[in-house]
């Protein structure tokens, strides 16, 4: 059972939400919904809902201004964007919900399943790197929120050494020795970091080549890391992974 609202200036999409909603989780409530951004913060005002479907670019009150009327945030939301591919890597880093329009039937299940699996208040740090990140281009990307048991940890991306698979839970481990497990599989992990040209070297392992001390023949293939361990490479990757670190130590 979960307490909905939904706020968004066009009523298409309003209708929509409410629609897909109640077709996969017929359970839940939509408690409320609103096309217009200051009734619906006249409404979180007075009532706390489980989950809250906001957009973004709404006109009088965008999503951001009223969210900051109300903090402290005391329920879990859920972004409902237009934004391109670069905006949508800026929700991701920031460890915040979003739903890309145009919202499908597959999407509205996607998001559902992702928060109920982590229901979970966020942060104002989280708020920040993503207006930072909105306002950035691709090159500013340069933090990610990293979520925890306790809460939000963010973090410089150029910081992270590697990242260890542990199930459905990631280890990382940085540059000063501190080590952070996050609730997130290392396959999300890798999409994320990909464009910083950090390596899957293995099936539990993901490496930032920036941190490579050498390259071990022994046993199949190994990569020494600035932290002494010693990663194993995949038999399929061997050759790519040791051509690019063998290019890269070359000029260190």
């Amino acid at each position: 059972m979960a307490n909905i609202i939904i706020i968004d200036d066009e009523m298409h999409c309003v209708n929509v939400l409410k629609n897909l909603i109640t077709k996969v989780h017929p359970d839940y409530k939509i408690a409320g919904t609103f096309c217009n951004s200051i009734q619906g913060l006249e409404y979180l005002q007075a009532y706390t809902p489980d989950l809250l479907f906001l957009d973004i670019e709404m006109p009088n009150l965008n999503g951001f201004a009223l969210l900051d009327k109300i903090l402290p945030i005391d329920f879990d939301i859920i972004f409902t964007t237009a934004y391109d591919q670069y905006a949508i890597r800026a929700f991701q880093y920031s460890a915040i919900n979003y739903l890309l329009k145009p919202i499908t039937e597959k999407s509205i299940v996607q998001a559902l399943s992702n928060w109920e699996k982590r229901r979970k208040k966020t942060y104002p740090e989280q708020w920040e790197l993503l207006r930072h990140n909105l306002k950035g281009t691709v090159k500013d990307l340069s933090k990610i929120a990293l979520p925890t048991g306790a809460g939000y940890h963010i973090v410089e991306i150029k910081d992270i050494v590697r990242c260890e698979s542990d199930n459905n839970y990631t280890n990382f481990f940085f540059d000063d020795g501190n080590k952070l497990l996050i609730c997130r599989t290392l396959k999300e992990i890798e999409e994320m970091l990909q464009d910083y040209g950090f390596l899957r070297v293995h099936q539990s392992h993901l490496i930032n080549p920036q941190f490579v001390k050498g390259i071990l023949k022994r046993d199949g293939g190994t990569v020494m890391m600035k932290d002494d361990r010693e990663i194993p490479v995949s038999r399929q990757k061997r050759n790519e992974i040791n051509g690019i670190l063998e290019s890269m130590l070359r000029f260190k």
